[in-house]
């Protein structure tokens, strides 16, 4: 017999009810998985604790070590010695998922990383977390390195339930941090209108993961990928669990609770990305380099609106030419994180209208010092008037006005660095 040269595509997923916590799709979500970066809500669940219980504070100056400092990319690039604010490390964990930010708050916290790793693997457990070890802050390749979808999921929940004050900083569009102004890598809060949190990871041994939780009618779900073999695929396939959720929440097709998934079997986490530029990754992991040369793409089944939304997308015709663009004021805030969370609460308001034009944020002055403007640019005429009815609808502020001929760059834009075999978003 022929071997096709195809391996079936293996993932990890799962979508919960978040009030309920009752299971609403799942596949192979028990199954042991390199977490990646994903790694690093426990880091800000860690986080979070030590601020609601005064042993931190968001003000507080922290110091990169030689050891945080060496971290490989993604990171800030720190230099051992190096200060900056809690506030800032958390939301260059969030936002770009920067390994030396996430060691040097392990170090702040546990002394050093290791016992950090340590108390992130006692808490796991604590929270239900029964297939998750810890061994770093970050999520960089490690043997020992090992969670599931149903694990994330319960941490996600955990997130939510414990420390809501605190979930803001997973939906911040972008961080500003001397003089660099850095989007946010996680694409699904561009793409899918109703997400507005959570994490992205990537390593060759865990192939492209991501967490999203997204809020519909008052409603929320969470759902997990793990192994996606590309960035545009976690993202795409994320969408459609998201919009099978939204479907099957209201009706009677809930599944068990979350806490009555148990392991099957204590399998290892398979290497998910054995080639090309993971290939040499996989050798010395003792993946079967060669075994697999091409996969099948995940295929998450479509509901209508996730079709419908893909259609459209394709078919979307060139913006008209209707003279001058125009752009929605939707409000002025004296810090940054109030603007992001601001947009994204819009974002919501908006639903499928989020599809046209571009958020941004502006740092601008008055008379009372620097203030943060949330905008929404690029519009056409009707668009804008279609924004503003819609937000007035749901008690927002919102004014439109021409768009100048000269505009700063959106902060909506999402970038990406890469490595091999690091743990990226």
């Amino acid at each position: 017999m022929l071997q096709s040269p195809f391996a079936a595509a293996r993932y990890a997923a799962i979508v919960i009810d978040a009030d309920s916590g009752r299971v609403i799709h799942e596949n192979e979500s028990t199954q042991r998985w390199y977490p990646a970066s994903l790694t690093k809500v426990m880091t800000m669940y860690m986080t979070f604790a030590a601020l609601e219980s005064g042993d931190l504070k968001l003000t507080d100056t922290v110091y990169a070590s030689k050891h945080a400092a060496s971290m490989p990319s993604s990171k800030l690039g720190l230099r051992a010695g190096q200060s900056l604010t809690v506030e800032q490390a958390i939301m260059a964990v969030t936002t770009r998922s920067a390994n030396d930010a996430a060691v040097v708050l392990a170090e702040r916290l546990g002394g050093t990383e290791s016992n950090f790793a340590a108390m992130m693997t006692q808490t796991a457990h604590r929270l239900g977390m029964s297939s998750s070890s810890f061994e770093n802050a970050s999520g960089l390749p490690n043997d020992g390195q090992i969670s599931s979808a149903r694990d994330l999921a319960l941490l996600s929940a955990a997130v939510l339930r414990d420390f809501p004050q605190y979930y803001h900083y997973f939906s911040a569009t972008e961080f500003r941090y001397k003089g660099r102004v850095m989007p946010n890598t996680n694409k699904i809060l561009k793409t899918y209108p109703d997400a507005d949190g959570f994490k992205t990871g990537f390593t060759c041994g865990s192939g492209y993961n991501l967490i999203a939780s997204a809020k519909r009618n008052g409603h929320r779900i969470i759902g997990v990928l793990l192994g996606a073999h590309s960035s545009g695929e976690r993202f795409e396939q994320m969408s459609n669990l998201l919009d099978m959720g939204f479907a099957k929440s209201g009706s009677s097709q809930l599944g068990e609770h979350i806490s009555q998934l148990h392991d099957t079997a204590q399998l290892p986490p398979p290497f998910q990305l054995a080639s090309n530029r993971c290939a040499g990754s996989a050798e010395q992991m003792g993946a079967d380099s060669g075994s697999i040369s091409r996969y099948e793409p995940i295929r998450i089944n479509e509901t209508p609106e996730s079709k419908e939304r893909r259609l459209l997308a394709a078919n979307k015709p060139q913006p008209r030419n209707a003279g001058q663009s125009w752009n929605v004021s939707l409000g002025s805030f004296p810090r940054k994180i109030d603007a992001d969370v601001n947009l994204q609460r819009v974002r919501n308001a908006l639903g499928p209208l989020a599809k046209n034009g571009q958020p941004r944020i502006v740092k601008s002055k008055n008379k009372k010092g620097t203030v943060w403007l949330s905008q929404w640019t690029g519009l056409q005429q009707d668009d804008s008037r279609d924004f503003c009815r819609r937000l007035h609808g749901k008690n927002l502020d919102c004014s439109s006005f021409p768009q100048p001929k000269q505009t700063v760059a959106a902060a909506g834009n999402h970038g990406k660095t890469g490595h091999r075999n690091r743990s990226k978003s």
